[in-house]
């Protein structure tokens, strides 16, 4: 309502930001764990008789880190930002103020890791080993840093803890019931990542017993991080807000039943893809000869697909909130929300970008579409109204409207019964229909019987009552 919508077409604002921080998210694992990895390559080289080979192997390793993390990791953080900002200004503008030396803090480790990374990698034919070692562990360190603030900002979206808009105190926020999990989770996941672009970089060595070798060294940083992950997401489980776990056990989900799906199916993927990586593993680990570069790539995509369950399964835990209890996944703030006033006065008379539309109008409808349901919903594409609306009747839908929030995924509609009257319209207009506003308004049971509809459209209601249980959350 306070700023303009960024509306994306079949995509939609917000699929677009999980993709592109879905890529994002496995290159700055890797550049983490991929630290850690280099300090222990770096000593385990000290120890063997052919040292300077695993060394020059470790310079490959590094070429196709710098090169991953950097460019293709900067130029997906800037997407993010660039991303966030439009899909959800509201949100976005109260981390930056809630979290503003956070932020700094991150951008300065971001600055310094770069640095040090640099260092280490123009440093390999002129620095004593001793000193990449030390090179390396300051990378790791510096990026390690960088996870840990922030950690605390993505945890805080999902469980805010002690933290209020009345206690905007920031240790609270930050240190909240999901960040120690959740870092650890990130942690050992990043050390496993690091193994797999081990396996990648292997698979181009032509010594069979050389790349035996490597292979057996990238094993130890992808089992043991795997076997871990599963008690970290319980206890990370533990912290979930009530509704989150609600929803994940498929219990009915407000007055008209259904289940969040997709939320359990993203929770199955991301355990899926762990086993699958665990399997694939152990076939690397017991033939060696097996690791190829198409292999190598299989397993980073599976890795990917497991990073996308888990992180979506995240966001989608946050539902009908993009900050838990706090802000609404379309910009309505709770404390707005539990204002009568505020939540059923006119909703085109406050927002700020209206585009200056008439009232009772199919124009009038598309606007409240763009400010309340395009930041999870587009026309026809990514979660379509069209289909999930299909059953609706004009005077379900205006019903409807007014109790989506009962179902615990949806957020409170804002506006008066104009406004509703205005996006129903709008609505089935999109699949053809051609309703008037202004006779929802007058009399919804006479434009029922005009259109041939049983009174009040009890029928279809009932059918579309079942629709928006099970399909409208998806």
């Amino acid at each position: 309502m306070n700023y303009p919508i960024w509306d994306v077409g079949g995509l939609g604002a917000g699929l677009v930001v999980a993709i592109i921080a879905i890529i994002h998210v496995l290159i700055s694992h890797v550049a983490v764990g991929g630290g850690a990895f280099l300090v222990v390559a770096e000593i385990w080289s000290r120890r063997q008789p052919d040292g300077q080979r695993i060394r020059d192997w470790l310079h490959k390793f590094a070429t196709f880190f710098l090169v991953y993390t950097t460019v293709v990791g900067a130029t997906t953080g800037v997407g993010i930002w660039f991303s966030i900002q439009l899909a959800s200004a509201e949100a976005t503008s109260l981390l930056i103020h809630q979290f503003v030396f956070a932020w700094a803090i991150e951008w300065v480790f971001f600055l310094g890791e770069l640095t040090v990374l640099y260092l280490y990698y123009y440093g390999f034919k002129r620095n004593t080993p001793r000193m990449q070692t030390f090179l390396a562990g300051a990378y790791f360190v510096i990026a390690w840093g960088s996870l840990v603030v922030i950690n605390g900002i993505l945890t805080f979206m999902l469980t805010p803890g002690a933290w209020t808009l009345e206690n905007k105190d920031i240790a609270a926020g930050f240190f909240n019931p999901g960040y120690f999990p959740a870092l650890l989770i990130r942690t050992v996941t990043m050390f496993l990542l690091a193994g797999l672009a081990g396996f990648l970089v292997a698979s181009r060595i032509r010594d069979e017993e050389f790349k035996a070798r490597i292979i057996q060294f990238c094993v130890k940083w992808v089992i043991p991080a795997a076997i871990l992950v599963p008690g970290l997401s319980y206890w990370y489980f533990t912290t979930l807000p009530a509704s989150t776990v609600s929803i994940l056990g498929g219990g009915t989900v407000g007055v008209v039943g259904g289940t969040l799906s997709a939320l359990t199916r993203m929770a199955i993927l991301a355990g899926v893809a762990g086993t699958l990586l665990v399997v694939g593993t152990l076939v690397f680990a017991a033939y060696p000869k097996t690791v190829n570069t198409i292999a190598a790539i299989s397993m980073l995509l599976v890795a990917q697909l497991g990073i996308m369950g888990a992180e979506f399964f995240r966001e989608m835990g946050r539902k009908p909130y993009v900050i838990h209890g706090v802000l609404y996944s379309n910009g309505l703030w709770v404390k707005d929300a539990k204002d009568p006033a505020q939540l059923n006065g006119s909703y085109l008379e406050k927002a700020k970008w209206r585009g200056g539309v008439a009232p009772r109008t199919l124009a009038h409808g598309e606007q409240v579409f763009r400010l309340q349901c395009a930041s999870c919903h587009t026309r026809d594409g990514y979660r379509s109204v069209v289909y999930r609306t299909r059953d609706w009747t004009p005077e379900f839908g205006s019903r409807w409207l007014g109790t989506m929030q009962d179902m615990g995924v949806m957020p409170p509609f804002q506006g008066d019964a104009l406004d509703k009257a205005a996006l129903v319209a709008y609505v089935l207009s999109l699949r053809g229909e051609t309703v008037d506003p202004r006779d929802l308004v007058r009399d919804p049971q006479a434009t029922a019987e005009r259109n041939g509809l049983d009174p009040g459209g009890r029928g279809q209601a009932l059918r579309g009552l079942e629709v928006a249980g099970a399909e409208v959350a998806q």
